[in-house]
């Protein structure tokens, strides 16, 4: 954790969170001071005070969150300081710098208590009494951990009763105070849609909604192969961890520092700030307390398969199931294409004669066809204006590939391109050229 000295009550302050690793469902909040000594109003204390008793909170001027008795309060009198942990959540641990004034050992009847306390335990307790484990004022950080409660409270207290008062000052001044607060449950995920695949324009986007009950939702997580490779804010203000240079990222000044709900959420990645693939692509989406549920899983860039042409050919000798295809084939897979009628990459064609391309994919590694693989068609017409006029031609059993040209072609050629990951660069390209003649032998060409 780096720390700045600010004065002698913010030098005070740094003591206050021995290290102790954060356990996986908890946040802290950090009232009065920050945990790299920020002034913040302490949001989340209730201040309450009862006769003869005073409470303040200056802690956005540089203060502190105070409780005071004066002499001559009046049995009964009070002074709280108090936080509830939010719906969904549950305290877990208290930490803080707190000064007393006026703690010691008295010979006379018990007088007043300061105490630190929850709804289930007294953490900390000083009785101005001649049995009071307490000697003199207290100084040094308290923190107290593995709680399970609703509430925290500071408090001094005139313990005289009727019309008796207590005879001294006591007094209890809290520079620093931070709640850890467990939230067990998960964020939910709903309305994911893939906006843009990526294909090709190379930006996989997609978008979904949020939602956590407890310290709100915080961020999204997007790993690659495992790997955290970008976090992308859902919340402003104090959805912003409090300490960014430290290793915890689960440190707040508010008790319910995010949103409950995001919609709409955007998320966008680059194909060209990834190595050469294909990877796991994994968005998450963490809560406060850094519980996280996946949105969505994907391969990007994406092997070239997809489960065959959809023709239900069966699997051929020779050919690979995809289930079976090995990252490798689909990577060294090779186009070798020809016209049906030469059995070469050249065919003269007389104009409206039906013509039939043929080929296959193959591995250069194995000889294995690859099936259910995305071929793109291009047609280039006079000076090479290049045009894809099909995106949707897929490879079938053993790798085979058949197209059937439209009878109203001109001279052109055609190319293949195979992308062994989508989005991607071509890996395996052939080009085929076709001549078309008239009926008296003239040639077919619309553009030059």
């Amino acid at each position: 954790m780096h720390l700045r000295r600010a004065g002698l009550l913010a030098a005070a302050s740094l003591a206050v969170l021995p290290a102790a690793p954060a356990a996986a469902d908890t946040y802290t909040v950090f009232g009065c001071r920050g945990p790299e000594n920020a002034l913040n109003g302490a949001d989340g204390w209730a201040l309450a005070q009862i006769g003869d008793a005073n409470v303040a909170n200056t802690c956005a001027a540089g203060g502190a969150l105070s409780e005071t008795l004066a002499p001559g309060a009046r049995g009964g009198s009070v002074a709280r300081l108090r936080f509830d942990a939010p719906a969904g959540t549950r305290i877990v641990r208290v930490s803080a710098r707190r000064r007393t004034g006026g703690v010691q050992r008295s010979e006379q009847t018990l007088d007043s208590t300061y105490e630190l306390s929850t709804d289930t335990a007294i953490l900390e307790k000083c009785a101005l009494a001649a049995d009071s484990p307490c000697t003199s004022d207290l100084v040094d950080p308290v923190d107290k951990q593995g709680l399970d409660a609703s509430w925290a409270r500071f408090s001094v207290v005139c313990t005289k009763g009727g019309d008796e008062t207590c005879t001294r000052t006591l007094r209890a001044d809290i520079e620093q105070v931070a709640v850890g607060l467990k939230d067990a449950a998960a964020p939910t995920v709903s309305g994911v849609s893939v906006i843009d695949s990526g294909d090709t324009s190379g930006v996989l986007r997609l978008r979904f909604d949020a939602a956590d009950a407890g310290g709100g939702v915080y961020r999204a997580l997007v790993k690659v192969d495992g790997v955290l490779k970008a976090t992308a804010p859902l919340g402003g203000g104090a959805c912003t961890d409090a300490a960014p240079a430290d290793a915890d990222p689960y440190q707040f000044t508010v008790p319910v520092p995010c949103p409950p709900l995001v919609t709409g959420v955007p998320i966008e990645l680059d194909s060209r700030s990834l190595a050469a693939g294909p990877h796991t692509v994994q968005v998450d989406v963490e809560d406060a307390a850094g519980n996280a549920t996946s949105a969505y899983v994907t391969q990007f860039p994406r092997p070239n398969v997809d489960g065959g042409g959809g023709n239900g050919d069966p699997v051929a000798p020779g050919s690979t199931p995809v289930a079976a295809q090995t990252i490798e084939e689909i990577l060294s897979a090779r186009l070798s294409m020809r016209f049906d009628r030469s059995k070469s990459t050249r065919l003269t064609n007389r104009y409206g004669r039906r013509v039939v391309i043929r080929g296959t994919l193959r591995s250069t590694r194995t000889g294995k066809g690859i099936q259910g693989a995305r071929v793109d068609v291009y047609h280039l017409v006079g000076k090479k204006r290049r045009s894809l006029t099909k995106t949707g031609l897929k490879t079938r059993a053993g790798g085979a590939l058949t197209l059937i040209l439209p009878l109203n072609l001109d001279t052109r050629q055609i190319r293949f391109a195979y992308r062994a990951l989508r989005p991607g660069p071509v890996t395996s390209e052939r080009t085929l050229s076709l001549t078309v003649r008239d009926a008296r032998g003239e040639l077919v060409q619309r553009v030059k």
